[in-house]
């Protein structure tokens, strides 16, 4: 069948395979990629690439609004792999936010809310982070941005739970018994060889040697999470839940944390105040 599909962070590594794979299934299906860099291979002529700075809650803002503004077919299928490997303290952005927490986490949600319009009623989205780990009991509610408590574990610890409570909040909002049934994912990879294993310091590149013997190929693993995305999607929304996530083999991950409506609000409301209070325009 044929999807249209964005994948942003798609230039390389497990989006760049997803984009790939979602592309090679149907010549007549249309795949966007973005990112900073154009890849120097584009495997099919289906697929489009549009360039995007996925740090900048500006450059969403302003990508968002041109994506909507533009008449094309709506997304069936959202994907958002950005991402980067570190071990820097906290590295603010011009906009204040720390980069990592602005890929892994704000921008993520930033490119979701303002994209909602123009993805088919039960278009599917996936975040390719961490759906398996992540301490709900360690999230600081009174410092979301880690302005104060700021750390590696910490940082990494915050994206996942609050990306777990962010895909609750959007699947609350969808309808069992009326047309809008979208459905949230939430993927935790596993370990995948990726270019972002050369951004490691010199010191830790022997971790990442030995991960590559353990790790599976960018395409595998893009098999397993759109399959498992798919599959997911399918039996939680014939349940009436909305939402899923995914382990590295595309498995759905049972006993996550169910979070109440004040909770997502507390985590949204941050979300926007924050995303909007950097960038241009208003919320859709």
């Amino acid at each position: 069948m044929a999807i249209r599909a964005l994948v942003v962070g798609g230039t390389s590594g497990i989006g760049y395979a997803m984009a790939s794979r979602i592309a090679a299934e149907t010549s007549s299906s249309a795949v966007i990629i973005s990112g900073r860099t154009e890849p120097k291979n584009m495997p099919h002529t289906n697929i489009e690439f549009r360039p995007l700075d996925a740090t900048s809650m500006h450059d969403i803002k302003e990508y968002t609004n041109t994506f909507k503004s533009a008449q094309q077919q709506k997304l069936d299928l959202l994907i958002i792999t950005q991402g980067i490997m570190t071990t820097a303290g906290r590295t603010e952005t011009p906009e204040g936010i720390d980069r990592k927490m602005a890929l892994h986490y704000y921008g993520r949600q930033l490119l979701i809310r303002e994209l909602m319009p123009v993805l088919t009623e039960d278009a599917k989205v996936i975040l390719v982070f961490d759906g398996r780990f992540g301490t709900p009991a360690n999230l600081k509610w009174d410092d979301l941005d880690l302005k104060k408590h700021y750390g590696l574990g910490t940082s990494a610890n915050h994206c996942m739970v609050m990306n777990d409570i962010m895909i609750q909040f959007y699947a609350a909002q969808q309808q069992p018994q009326g047309t809008t049934k979208r459905h949230f994912v939430h993927a935790w990879p596993g370990t995948v060889k990726s270019n972002l294993l050369r951004e490691l310091p010199w010191y830790l590149q022997p971790v990442g040697l030995a991960s590559k013997f353990i790790s599976v190929s960018a395409d595998t693993c893009a098999e397993y999470l759109l399959n498992g995305a798919s599959k997911c999607a399918a039996a939680g929304n014939a349940e009436g839940r909305f939402w899923s996530n995914i382990d590295n083999k595309g498995r759905l991950i049972a006993n996550k944390a169910i979070w109440n409506s004040e909770q997502m609000k507390t985590v949204a409301d941050h979300t926007w105040a924050l995303v909007d209070g950097t960038s241009t325009g208003s919320k859709s």
